[in-house]
């Protein structure tokens, strides 16, 4: 019984310093590895932020959009600056208290480029200046700048250089400059700083605005957002130091006019930016300077209306009075878009708009940088799991483990909710979770419970063959599809339905078998992946699971060395005198991956590109060629093949036309690159309208069965005397 109790003591006295060793062994983790921790927290905080309703925005802020309405009715974007003078002008008939444009301003209308250089060659001839401005009226710049300073609350926006890595020395800063245009950007009109306190975010470089609506806006400042280490957009720095000076947002900016422009204060300290205030407001920032912003809900939330309404009036009455606007793009075509943890499709301008509401309604979620409190809470979880697991069962100290892991995150989300602090969770998780896992092993691995149950179930369950496939490629054995880069090659016999009427089955049998070995040993051997046999017919594709260099060079490659092996099989063997096949290749984006049912799958590629591989295989009937290829895989394949591209044709299921590629050899064999360079510079003159129709007859002369050229001459002669610029070949698609 001592002896019992004696190693019962011992037992619990190591499980508490195992216990203690996970605590160290995680802090040291978690303190190593501390990019990958941030970047767990981040997803961990957007689940328990977005997981419940956000606040609604004040209504105080909304958003002029360029949208795709906007395009439609106003015309191509940019707009000449025209268009923006009209749309200041119908904001202040609106009542619209404070304009921020986000976006940048930073070249001449190119209108107003090419009106200075008529009213110089006006001036060169002899026409007096007060004539050539009736002439030509006001600029569009000029218009621009008149209605922002008759409008007198206008803003716009700047972009810096780069406000993360000043040091680069390969950053393009040719269209950037490193001189404070005057009147500089908005800045903060109180700092505040300790000695020694380290300046936050620092830029060396800003695109501003041009000087004539410099000088005309109230004021400029920089729109640049920071993203975090998984691409999404949660933070924006609310300082950057530019020669010197403390410079502002733009949404701290259009904040500051709309509440009268209280005084804006920076505090800096030992360890960063201290406070940021406006008016009475505290703005939460963490150490860099940065604020969180809290999201009101996916894109579309805020308050939006169309420009082009907008400017013809179409908006409700007082739907813009005494509120701030904020003016950017949110048409798809034109970018600025983000990745949000609303959203992977936001607006920049949105954030903007964002941004404005949390200072408006006063409402922030704050994460500071210091992790002291959940580094404490990890720290006593793990102690306190610890001796949990030495003298409770495996059940009860599972059941403590649930209680902790709960109560914390408790805890997180009353803070949250109550005064908008965000504490981490993942630490205090990790280090509970970890610490149980080390010290409930323990106990089994001692008493040789959980050894004899792994070895057993090892034993039982695993497959070395099916392990060692997994340890290969893990990637290539995931269940579902993935959107790949590949290139599809179809291959079928000409006329193989007709010889299965006329041929007994044992011999056609023995043909295909044969056929079907040597193509599908040169498939695998260039690294293809055997899809379907079909009958006759042959699918494969080049680029999964794993990836290659050049897809389309191997597709390629190994659809002229089928050509060459039926040659060669035609020449030893007496049943493939007659047999001949086409082959269509595609290169593009599909969908490659496991496809089938819960017991039955197959890997497999779907997607437009595989249907137009088989329309191309399909139209070698109709050229009498075979091979033929889409203009993506004879471009991506590069040099060193040759072949010469027919022209258009429509295949079913596509309304766009393709451009096809026939290719007939690789360079240097005894393929004669003349003949087909002589085509490709028929067609170049017919592209340009002259019509190359003797250049096709002779070379209809040269080679009376080349029926690529005949069905070009058709089309000429079917033209009637109208002129071509491109071959365009429709055929039935029924």
């Amino acid at each position: 019984m001592a002896w019992g109790a004696i190693r019962a003591h011992r037992r619990t006295v190591a499980t508490l310093c195992w216990g203690l060793l996970a605590v160290v062994a995680v802090t040291l983790v978690a303190r190593r590895y501390s990019d990958a921790v941030a970047h767990a927290e981040v997803i961990v905080s957007d689940l328990r932020i977005y997981s419940q309703p956000a606040p609604r925005p004040t209504g105080l802020v909304a958003i002029a959009q360029v949208d795709d309405k906007s395009i439609a009715e106003l015309g191509r974007f940019p707009w000449p600056r025209s268009v923006e003078a009209r749309l200041v002008d119908a904001l202040a008939k609106a009542g619209a208290k404070v304009i921020g444009f986000d976006i940048f301003f930073s070249e001449r209308d190119p209108t107003d480029i090419e009106r200075l250089s008529i009213a110089a060659r006006l001036k060169q001839a002899g026409i007096n200046q007060p004539a050539i401005l009736g002439l030509l009226g006001t600029s569009n710049d000029a218009a621009f700048a008149d209605a922002a300073r008759a409008q007198g609350s206008t803003y716009v926006g700047y972009p810096f250089s780069s406000h993360v890595d000043t040091t680069r020395r390969d950053a393009d800063l040719s269209a950037y400059t490193t001189t404070l245009l005057d009147p500089p950007p908005l800045a903060y009109n109180i700092v505040r700083k300790t000695a020694g306190a380290p300046i936050p975010m620092l830029a060396n470089a800003y695109l501003p605005p041009i000087p004539i609506l410099n000088q005309a806006v109230r004021g400029s400042a920089y729109v640049d957002i920071d993203e975090d280490v998984d691409g999404e957009a949660r933070y924006y720095p609310a300082v950057i130091n530019f020669k010197g000076r403390y410079c502002i947002p733009l949404f701290l900016a259009l904040v500051d006019a709309y509440l009268g422009r209280p005084p804006l204060a920076l505090e800096l300290g030992p360890r960063g930016v201290r406070r940021i205030t406006i008016a009475d407001t505290t703005i939460p920032v963490d150490q860099q300077g940065k604020m969180m912003v809290y999201y009101r809900g996916p894109a579309g939330t805020i308050p939006h209306y169309s420009v082009a309404d907008i400017i013809d009036q179409r908006i409700p009455p007082g739907a813009l009075k005494d509120r701030i606007v904020v003016v950017g793009v949110t048409a798809h075509g034109l970018g600025d878009r983000f990745a949000t943890p609303v959203g992977g499709d936001f607006p920049g301008v949105e954030i903007q708009a964002n941004a404005i509401d949390n200072v408006l309604a006063g409402d922030f979620i704050y994460h500071a940088l210091n992790h002291t409190e959940e580094r404490w809470a990890g720290w006593i979880f793990g102690i306190a799991i610890s001796v949990a697991g030495a003298f409770m069962t495996a059940l009860s100290s599972a059941m403590v483990l649930v209680v902790l892991a709960a109560g914390y995150l408790s805890y997180a989300t009353w803070r949250l909710t109550s005064d908008g602090t965000l504490i981490g969770v993942v630490f205090p998780w990790t280090c509970l979770a970890f610490t149980y896992l080390v010290v409930t092993s323990y106990r089994y691995i001692t008493e040789g419970l959980e050894k004899r149950h792994l070895r057993q179930a090892f034993e039982l369950y695993m497959n070395p063959d099916v392990v060692a496939s997994v340890v290969d490629d893990p990637e290539g054995l995931r269940l579902g599809g993935e959107r790949r880069h590949l290139s599809i090659l179809f291959a079928d016999i000409v006329n193989f339905t007709s010889r299965a009427e006329r041929s007994d089955p044992e011999p056609l049998v023995a043909l295909l078998n044969t056929y079907m070995t040597a193509m599908i040993d040169i498939i695998l051997k260039s690294g293809g992946v055997l899809d379907k046999l079909m009958g006759d017919g042959i699918m494969a594709f080049w680029g999964a699971p794993q990836a290659v260099e050049n897809p389309a060079r191997d597709a390629l490659g190994c659809a002229l060395q089928m050509l060459d092996e039926l040659k060669a099989l035609a020449a030893r063997d007496e049943r493939f005198k007659d047999v001949d096949i086409g082959i269509g290749i595609t290169t593009g984006e599909a969908v490659v991956g496991n496809f089938g049912g819960e017991r039955r799958f197959d890997y497999s590629v779907i997607g437009d590109t595989v249907n137009l591989a088989s329309r191309l295989e399909g139209l070698t009937r109709q050229f009498k060629v075979h091979l033929l290829v889409n203009r993506e895989t004879y471009d991506e394949a590069g040099g060193g093949f040759i072949g010469r591209e027919i022209g258009k044709v429509k295949v079913k299921g596509k309304d766009q036309l393709v451009p096809v590629v026939e290719v007939v050899g690789r360079e240097g064999d005894s393929v004669d690159p003349v003949y087909y360079h002589r085509f490709a510079q028929a067609m170049e003159h017919l592209s340009h309208g002259d019509s190359p129709e003797s250049e096709l007859t002779g070379l209809l002369r040269e080679r009376p069965d080349d029926h690529v050229v005949i069905m070009c001459l058709e089309q000429l002669r079917e033209a009637n005397g109208r002129r071509l610029h491109e071959m365009v070949f429709e055929f039935d698609r029924k």
